[in-house]
């Protein structure tokens, strides 16, 4: 996956509590196919907020107006991407052009797979949150930064927050590493017992 370092791009202000998984990818979605650098999700993603029945963009949702629709942050209402714990979700948000989240709070799971896809999610207090949100609606396009290294959000007018995160999580994602990326940095090691345990057990390599 791509290495979070600094991000600094236009946030969004979705001021809605509890947009559970469901809402981020509706469930007759689920089965769309995933291909390596395709954003096939993007268009799925808050659908049904972000369009009616007839498939035309819903003119008061916050992601459709021009200012935002490039937002590659978004600051969220609590709990959001709470309810079932469907990956397709943090796809969705990534395929989307989305790489950071900032909220008071979020869905674990949900959380753990937007960090094992390369999305940073981070959990602020709820009066700062707020005040982000004041600013993002005064002034549409403006702009946040992150600083992962730093552990540090930078709001439109310059005050800077800083954040947690887990160390391990906080590593893979400077390094752009998901559980995969993780494994194969010990391939030469995993390649020698291979070799050395075929050796071993030779009757073995009629059934791997």
């Amino acid at each position: 996956m791509q290495p979070f370092t600094t991000l600094t791009a236009i946030a969004a202000p979705l001021d809605i509590a509890k947009i559970d998984t469901g809402m981020i990818v509706p469930g007759r979605f689920q089965r769309l196919p995933r291909r390596p650098g395709h954003a096939d999700y993007a268009r799925v993603f808050l659908h049904d907020l972000r369009f009616d029945e007839n498939e035309q963009p819903r003119a008061e949702f916050i992601l459709n107006h021009a200012a935002y629709r490039e937002a590659g942050i978004l600051v969220t209402g609590p709990d959001f991407g709470c309810g079932s714990s469907r990956e397709a979700a943090a796809y969705a948000t990534l395929d989307s052009g989305v790489r950071a989240l900032i909220g008071a709070s979020f869905g674990d799971v949900y959380r753990g797979n937007c960090m094992q896809n390369g999305v940073l999610t981070i959990v602020l207090p709820a009066p700062v949150i707020s005040g982000l949100m004041t600013q993002l609606k005064a002034a549409p396009g403006a702009a946040i930064t992150v600083d992962l290294a730093l552990q540090t959000v930078t709001a439109p007018d310059g005050s800077t927050h800083g954040f947690d995160i887990d160390a391990t999580r906080k590593e893979r994602l400077l390094k752009g590493l998901d559980d995969v990326g993780v494994t194969l940095q010990h391939l030469a090691q995993i390649e020698t017992f291979e070799k050395q345990y075929r050796a071993d057990m030779p009757w073995l390599a009629s059934i791997l």
